[in-house]
């Protein structure tokens, strides 16, 4: 597969480890568009790909979240389809037909927070940090994030995150399984991870996911239930 060039990502697959690099830290309404067409396009090239790996060519920033200009130009009616669409994207990549990676070296903010939670594993380097400044700006992620991070780092560290803004290291991720730091470069070991879970078989990867969604233990207690 040629490498695919465009605004938002650049797409290159590395025998069979496909990375997909963002080009720039803000999630416009474009980015958006474009990162739903790049993930289905990878999801249906199947003899392609094995894993899939998002990385940042920005040196500080992995991400910066959604395009503050954007989010006020707002109305009721356009907040409603702007919400949607960036959980379109962050659905496309739970539901990723191979494991996702992330290579974080830098902050990462807001809907890109939402973002890499949707991946199988979170690579953290030496200068990663995690936080949700909206609510500085009186803004609540309506990108799936107040739902998806109580159950990835708890709900002490989410309400910290979320409520009072205070930025996560990745040891407070680490310590909840959420991601794996390292001292070096985290682009080097997601590689190495997205190999060793490209033998995954589907039904364990399907596994996974269920286990480490938020309310797992809720929906698998109804499922029982209602069997009864």
């Amino acid at each position: 597969m040629r490498a695919r060039h465009g605004p938002a990502v650049e797409v290159d697959n590395r025998n069979g480890v496909v990375v997909m690099t963002f080009a720039s830290p803000i999630i416009t309404v474009r980015v958006l568009g474009e990162l739903l067409s790049t993930i289905d396009t990878l999801a249906s090239e199947e003899a392609e790909r094995e894993s899939l790996i998002l990385h940042s060519t920005h040196p500080s920033v992995f991400l910066a979240g959604a395009h503050l200009g954007e989010i006020a130009a707002l109305d009721v009616a356009s907040s409603a389809e702007y919400a949607r669409r960036g959980r379109r994207v962050i659905d496309s990549l739970r539901r990723f037909p191979c494991p996702t990676v992330t290579a974080i070296n830098g902050s990462c903010s807001g809907g890109g927070f939402d973002l890499v939670l949707a991946c199988d594993v979170i690579v953290a380097g030496p200068d990663a940090r995690f936080d949700h400044p909206g609510i500085r700006r009186g803004l609540i992620t309506g990108w799936s994030g107040t739902t998806h991070l109580p159950g990835a780092v708890g709900r002490a560290d989410a309400g910290a995150a979320l409520l009072e803004t205070r930025a996560l290291e990745a040891l407070s991720l680490e310590k909840h399984g959420a991601a794996r730091r390292v001292d070096g470069d985290p682009l080097s070991e997601a590689f190495d991870i997205a190999l060793r879970l490209a033998s995954l078989k589907p039904s364990r990867l399907r596994l996974w996911r269920a286990l480490r969604g938020p309310g797992f233990i809720d929906r698998f207690h109804a499922s029982v239930v209602h069997k009864l």
